[in-house]
């Protein structure tokens, strides 16, 4: 009998290790953000980098060399939209907004340039407050575009009056969702999914990263084109 027991009581264990390995989270937020990190560490500061990126209005290839961004517009749909570029030189604190169309050059103050969902991802999951904190949490593996990636959302914790935490998944909020690629870390793409969605087609893509490919001679500027320098009024 005190054998039997005995049997009955392994199993119950042995049982309970299997299905606790089953159910684990094959990432952990430490595994997603260590990834997301490694990303942005493979991104190499930005220092010389070419990303062409899909979303739902056109395909845009940006530009990123120094104190430089590039946005080139390849295929839009808007059709009202007559610009075919952007240059940001933060040397100068000057945007260009150039149509090729129009023959015409805009110049505006600027003092930053965006940076890519990789950098937004890690700023965000780095948010931490009194009021509330983020995490990465893991959905599945999932190839997409060729790219072997994890799909995760994004959970963000708020303080409660009575000192614990609720996530913005309990309250049916719409949360973000990321695809990024094992192997570089690199976060591809974005989605807002409803908390408990498994699947999702992303909102933005990320179709290519070239590095050390961006010459100077990308950031030319026209020289006969007319301009309108709004900098010159300030």
């Amino acid at each position: 009998m005190k054998k039997t027991v005995i049997f009955i009581v392994l199993i119950f264990i042995i049982s309970g290790g299997i299905l606790w390995i089953i159910f684990q989270p094959k990432y952990t937020s430490e595994d997603l953000y260590a990834l997301v990190q490694k990303g942005v560490e493979n991104m190499h500061d930005m220092q010389n980098v070419c990303i062409e990126r899909k979303n739902q209005t056109g395909i845009v290839r940006y530009y990123y060399k120094g104190d430089k961004m590039k946005t080139l517009i390849l295929e839009s749909t808007d059709l009202d939209s007559s610009v075919s570029y952007g240059i940001i030189d933060l040397e100068k604190e000057k945007q260009y907004i150039v149509s090729d169309k129009d023959k015409t050059m805009i110049v505006q103050k600027a003092t930053n340039f965006n940076t890519i969902l990789q950098y937004d991802v890690l700023d965000r999951i780095n948010t931490k407050g009194d009021n509330l904190k983020r995490e990465l949490a893991y959905i599945k593996d999932e190839t997409i575009e060729g790219k072997d990636c994890v799909f995760v959302k994004e959970i963000t914790y708020y303080k409660t009056e009575d000192g614990s935490y609720q996530s913005d998944s309990e309250l049916g909020e719409d949360i973000r969702a990321y695809w990024i690629e094992k192997s570089t870390g690199f976060v591809l793409g974005g989605a807002m999914i409803k908390p408990t969605q498994t699947d999702a087609t992303p909102e933005a893509w990320i179709k290519s990263i070239t590095f050390n490919e961006v010459k100077d001679s990308d950031f030319e500027l026209p020289t006969n084109y007319t301009i309108y320098d709004s900098t010159k009024e300030e």
